[in-house]
């Protein structure tokens, strides 16, 4: 087997995950609604995974959202989750090297399919905002 086995540029795509959470500035948003969430997830991991340990675990997105998020008390800002996500995806695995969170509430005009926001970070965006390093 390989001392150093070869690495190689993986992304990872979570389309669609529906949470329901309390989100929004209107007071009809005091009541918890579905939000739609896409993640976007890239680094190095080997280039032929074995075992999930070489991967990116997705689960930790997964029980962020779909299990601790409808726990929390309701946040004003669709960006309030998405750079709670970004940070938990940067400190879930730190091979991680960029990250892209759209967070959307599907239910929140008739006219629309859809209304939300999106983020991306690079490990260095993450450094700087969070860590304050540079």
């Amino acid at each position: 087997m390989f001392s150093n086995p070869p690495k190689h540029h993986w992304r990872v795509h979570i389309k669609n995950m529906e949470t329901t959470i309390g989100v929004g500035i209107h007071e009809h948003e005091r009541r918890k609604q579905r939000v739609l969430v896409n993640v976007v997830v890239e680094g190095e991991y080997l280039a032929k995974p074995q075992v999930i340990e070489d991967c990116f675990n997705y689960d930790h997105v997964h029980n962020l959202v779909v299990n601790e998020w409808p726990k929390k008390e309701h946040k004003p800002l669709l960006e309030n989750c998405a750079v709670e996500l970004l940070e938990h995806i940067f400190r879930c695995d730190n091979r991680v090297d960029y990250a892209s969170v759209r967070v959307c509430k599907p239910d929140i005009f008739p006219q629309v399919e859809a209304v939300g926001v999106e983020a991306e970070w690079t490990r260095e965006d993450f450094k700087k905002l969070v860590l304050n390093k540079t």
